[in-house]
């Protein structure tokens, strides 16, 4: 493999990755199936490995697939920005309005709106971190062109970006309280909170807010210090925390539900929704490959 990859190559690749499909990935790239199928088979050629395992009904990366989408992805992404520096992409204009949960913006979130933003010169993005049901009612408001947050309840609404389970958190090194179960919780409207209490209902048992905090780090501040539990995403446990499960008493949540709601008339939105659809694919597709390992 001493030639250089073909970029038009690795398109088509991440295209089919993205779809999962020949057809899907021809739509998006007005290309036919055959063409589409043929530029990846070059690659495979090209690389010497298998990349994809195909059936009658989808298509799936192989290992050496899931390895070579994160580099086809970087090279893509240093091309944009490339030929943006130069002069090759054209300007844009206005402004797309962003919102965003917390475990989002204090996240990956930025990084992917550094890379967005840096190929698509004049355009400028404006942020606005809330609680996940709050940003999905003022997204049907008409407040925001893109929207990112968590739920906990099934709906039709928004594209699933991944689920992951909800999960009792406290501190690693104090007891457990006594008494009516102090619960530390985002303010309402929250998924998090909302799924808690209704789990706590159901069981019978007895508990009391003793603290609010519309961010992350406040109520696993309170949970590290023994003060309260609260219900966080399975991933937002540290390593000051512990998880609490029916063997410890508590009931179990359900699953959150990370959501992506934008504006399919606005190509800024549809762009943007599209960059973080790839980069949590590759994220989501790295921590299986740990979860193997």
């Amino acid at each position: 493999m001493s030639n250089p990859l073909d970029t038009a190559l690795l398109h088509t690749f991440v295209a089919v990755a993205d779809a999962r499909s020949f057809t899907g990935a021809g739509r998006k790239l007005h290309l036919s199936q055959s063409a589409v199928s043929s530029q990846v088979a070059r690659l495979e050629e090209h690389v010497g490995r298998a990349l994809l395992v195909r059936n009658t009904r989808s298509v799936a990366l192989t290992e050496h697939g899931l390895t070579l989408l994160g580099y086809a992805r970087a090279m893509l992404n240093l091309s944009d920005e490339a030929r943006t520096r130069l002069g090759g992409l054209g300007s844009y204009d206005g402004k797309l309005r962003i919102g965003a949960s917390e475990d989002f913006a204090g996240g990956w979130l930025p990084d992917v709106m550094r890379r967005f933003s840096a190929a698509r010169r004049g355009l400028l993005l404006d942020l606005t971190v809330d609680i996940g049901e709050s940003l999905f009612q003022r997204h049907s408001d008409g407040d925001f062109d893109l929207v990112i947050g968590s739920r906990c309840f099934p709906s039709t609404k928004g594209v699933t970006l991944w689920k992951e389970p909800l999960a009792w958190a406290f501190s690693r090194h104090e007891p457990l309280p006594e008494g009516d179960l102090p619960l530390a919780c985002f303010p309402d409207p929250c998924p998090f909170r909302e799924g808690a209490v209704k789990a706590l209902a159901l069981a019978n048992l007895p508990y009391r807010i003793a603290c609010e905090s519309p961010s992350v780090t406040g109520v696993r501040a309170f949970a590290r210090a023994g003060i309260a539990i609260t219900p966080i995403p399975r991933s937002a446990i540290d390593g000051e925390l512990r998880e609490l499960g029916v063997s410890e008493g508590f009931p179990e949540l359900p699953d959150i539900e990370f959501v992506m709601m934008y504006d399919a008339e606005t190509p800024a939105a549809v762009e943007l929704a599209e960059t973080i659809l790839d980069d949590v694919a590759v994220r989501t597709g790295a921590a299986k490959r740990n979860q193997r390992a």
